[in-house]
């Protein structure tokens, strides 16, 4: 009876503690959590809250969000579950600087006219009346606004930074100034930077990068030939410098010396230059020049960059399909590489959180012996790279025997360089201008003032929007999702050269898709083995079906056939090769995907198979060694 009474009043304690338990976490701890992602996605990080503790004013965040309107969007309402705790965050770090106000807009009410009004796009869903509302509006107290339209879940990886630049876009009333200077159309065709557009459809589109810069500084483009570089810019990026005057060449060197910072891209052959199609001389494009180089400027500096010479890259390469000359499938393209984290300076802010960067026909650099400089590699190759002649690529470029003539080398080349250290002018005379004098600007000066702050990019491509961003129509709305960190890479630079690392550690934290790195090195394994024996195969039965087609040609003047006995033969017997070449090629084609085939034959039975059985047996020994103790138990009462 005591026993009973006791087991009772256990259980009736236990259900009172356990209610007690759920009431203290879901009062207390609500959202806490324990992140175990290999990046930290979950956790505010350093730099964030870096910006979080810099803001001297308050500032507010309207959460606009259609609660009703989601509930049969299950998916949605787990990310905006996800977004809320992350905004909470954000308003537990402030410390009361940043107010949170979470807001359900319904139709045809002030909030609903108010997140118009900011910019937030309703979103029509299929079944219902009413339009979703997903989005994160903020001011400060200069009645500064800024947005983020829709919260999209499939940009979950740059949840954070969005929010963190939305933040500091509020917070900096004193924005750094960008001046950019390039040979491409790079802000679009007459380009109004008022309207943010350009006033045809027909003209140049803005590169994706520009955009991007505006949102954190105040970027002004310069003139090709421009005369002297204004003190007010605090970065000056050059883009393909082709041709470029000597004036302004000077005027770029006077500017280092002064202590500007610079940031150059150049190229031994940029795949964005294209030359205009010339119907009177069709070789016009062909020997057209793609170059851009800085020697004059580099070599005072205390390197070069090797214009002879384009890297190729096994190790690293983006497969591309290059339709019939690739037989239609997506092939290694050893001159546009994708470039790990390994591959990028881990001692620089600038690359040392990035995790993938894309180039295109990429040069290299060099120091040259005895230079004042010290160079600090940013990225490279890797060190299986080998250097193709540029005219191969320009005159006669096939992806296909680039791959299968491939050998690995043993060194790593540089693909960007940071230059630091005490340089003398490039020009001591002055520079020449366009009427052929030769002059100093006021107050030029001979050598630096301090040590100089100089980036070199071998690769101008980097910039295009093909090799870090897709852009997709989102309800009338231009979504961009980043492909690789170039972006990144290039605001970062900016961010660091200009003293501000604020958002350099959440920009970093973007995250893109893990390849399966064994998987990778089969397929490349393979295609080292087979893709060879697969060209000689594939010349063999072109060669035979053409000797088939020359014979089968040869006909009388009638019109009739006057093919002997032997050459019938002799046909027959060719047909027959070929179906041999074909089946042999079928063959050769399918050990491309054998053993990757056998690795995910392993993978599933470990999933699917071996995790289980494991399970279960473990169930069993345990249930078999309970029955056993229990039975034990009562023999031994």
């Amino acid at each position: 009876m005591n026993k009973q009474l006791l087991s009772t009043t256990g259980l009736i304690l236990a259900v009172i503690l356990f209610l007690s338990f759920n009431i203290v976490t879901n009062g207390n701890l609500k959202s806490a959590r324990i992140d175990l992602t290999e990046d930290q996605l979950y956790t505010l990080s350093e730099g964030t809250l870096n910006i979080i503790e810099s803001l001297d004013d308050p500032i507010s965040l309207r959460f606009y969000y259609s609660e009703q309107v989601a509930q049969e969007l299950p998916s949605l309402k787990s990310y905006a579950q996800r977004v809320k705790e992350l905004l909470e965050e954000y308003r537990r770090a402030s410390n009361g600087k940043i107010e949170l106000i979470t807001i359900n807009p319904m139709p045809y009410t002030d909030n609903e006219q108010r997140a118009k009004q900011y910019g937030l796009q309703g979103v029509p869903i299929e079944g219902e009346d009413d339009p979703l509302y997903f989005g994160l509006a903020g001011n400060n107290l200069l009645d500064g606004v800024e947005s983020i339209p829709f919260f999209q879940p499939e940009k979950e990886d740059v949840l954070e930074y969005d929010v963190t630049k939305l933040i500091y876009k509020l917070s900096s009333s004193n924005r750094k100034t960008v001046g950019v200077i390039s040979s491409l159309e790079v802000n679009g065709e007459d380009y109004d930077p008022l309207k943010g557009e350009a006033p045809s459809s027909d003209g140049a589109k803005p590169w994706a990068f520009m955009a991007e810069l505006r949102q954190l500084f105040n970027v002004t483009v310069l003139p090709i030939d421009i005369q002297r570089i204004p003190s007010s810019i605090d970065v000056l990026v050059v883009i393909h410098p082709k041709e470029m005057v000597e004036s302004t060449l000077y005027a770029i060197d006077q500017y280092v010396l002064k202590g500007g910072k610079l940031i150059s891209f150049v190229d031994p052959y940029s795949e964005a230059d294209i030359p205009e199609k010339d119907p009177d001389n069709p070789m016009a494009a062909m020997v057209y020049s793609r170059s851009s180089n800085l020697p004059k400027l580099f070599k005072a500096w205390g390197f070069e960059r090797n214009g002879a010479d384009v890297v190729a890259d096994r190790k690293t390469a983006i497969k591309v399909d290059f339709g019939a000359r690739t037989g239609n499938k997506p092939i290694d393209y050893v001159l546009w590489q994708g470039l790990p984290a390994e591959q990028l300076s881990n001692e620089q802010a600038i690359t040392s959180q990035l995790k993938k960067l894309e180039v295109a026909t990429a040069g290299r650099f060099e120091a040259i012996e005895g230079a004042s400089t010290k160079l600090t590699t940013l990225f490279s190759s890797s060190n299986e790279a080998m250097l193709v002649d540029k005219r191969i690529v320009q005159f006669r470029n096939d992806p296909l025997a680039l791959l299968t003539k491939y050998h690995a080398g043993t060194l790593s080349y540089p693909y960007a360089v940071r230059v630091n250290g005490m340089v003398k002018t490039a020009f001591p005379d002055g520079g020449k201008t366009k009427e052929g004098v030769v002059k100093k600007i006021s107050n030029h000066l001979d050598e630096s003032k301090q040590s100089i702050d100089v980036i070199a990019i071998a690769d101008v491509d980097m910039l295009q929007d093909r090799f870090w961003v897709q852009l997709q129509d989102f309800y009338g709305e231009q979504i961009a999702y980043n492909t690789s960190n170039n972006i990144d890479f290039l605001i970062n630079a900016i961010d660091d050269m200009s003293g501000n690392h604020g958002l350099i550690s959440v920009r970093s934290r973007a995250g893109f898709s893990r390849p399966f790195d064994h998987v990778v090195a089969l397929k490349q394994e393979a295609e080292k083995h087979y893709r060879t024996q697969e060209r000689e195969l594939q010349k063999t039965l072109d060669e035979t079906k053409q000797r088939i087609a020359r014979m089968q040609v040869e006909r009388s003047g009638s019109g009739e056939e006057i093919l002997s006995s032997e050459q019938k033969q002799e046909i027959a017997e060719l047909r027959a090769n070929v179906n041999k070449l074909q089946q042999k090629l079928r063959e050769v084609q399918a050990n491309l995907r054998k053993d990757i085939d056998d690795l995910d034959t392993k993978l599933k039975f470990y999933n699917i198979g071996l995790v289980p059985l494991i399970v279960a047996l473990i169930a069993v020994i345990t249930g078999w060694l309970r029955v056993r103790k229990r039975t034990k138990g009562r023999h031994q009462q």
